[in-house]
């Protein structure tokens, strides 16, 4: 296997099943499960959102291997994005912690993914840092945003809406198919 410096990923329908910013209105009210996990959300409409379930066991298993992780989404509603990474909560390391720990940069707004990830791996590793000189990849669900492939980023497609980044799609980028 073979693990990048960076790992980025998208959010509607990559991480969680929905836009953030159109289908979701705050406040978030959480469900919490017997450990303490918050896997779902209810919305101030009672619309029920809950991330893809490989997700968290995805980020740590790249935390365990020192890679980095950058949130990259073209939301227009980070605020409803940071809610949501905030309300989520999973455990890791023995502890149940909000889902927006485990990522090391968080670069969203209308920009590209390509200067996303080039703002998160300057966040990451300095200003002088360069896209084109680390290890990364981009989980999306978006084909246009294979265009970060002309920057040695390698681009993993999650082309399945119901269920979204999984276990097998991050090992098959992890084995290089």
């Amino acid at each position: 296997m073979s693990y990048p410096q960076v790992a980025a990923f998208d959010l509607d329908y990559t991480v969680w099943p929905c836009f953030c910013d159109t289908h979701l209105n705050p406040p978030f009210k959480p469900v919490a499960s017997k450990n303490g996990e918050v896997r779902t959300l209810v919305d101030s409409h009672g619309y029920e959102i809950s991330f893809y379930k490989d997700v968290p066991r995805i980020l740590e298993d790249l935390k365990a291997h020192d890679v980095k992780i950058v949130s990259a989404s073209r939301t227009w509603a980070p605020d409803i994005a940071r809610d949501l990474l905030r309300g989520f909560k999973v455990e890791y390391n023995g502890k149940i912690v909000p889902l927006i720990t485990l990522f090391d940069s968080l670069q969203w707004g209308e920009k590209s993914k390509v200067i996303h990830i080039t703002l998160g791996i300057k966040e990451l590793f300095g200003k002088k840092a360069d896209i084109k000189d680390y290890k990364s990849c981009l989980f999306d669900d978006e084909t246009r945003n294979r265009d970060v492939e002309r920057y040695g980023v390698k681009y993993v497609y999650v082309k399945d809406p119901e269920k979204g980044t999984t276990w097998e799609i991050y090992q098959k980028y992890l084995n290089g198919n």
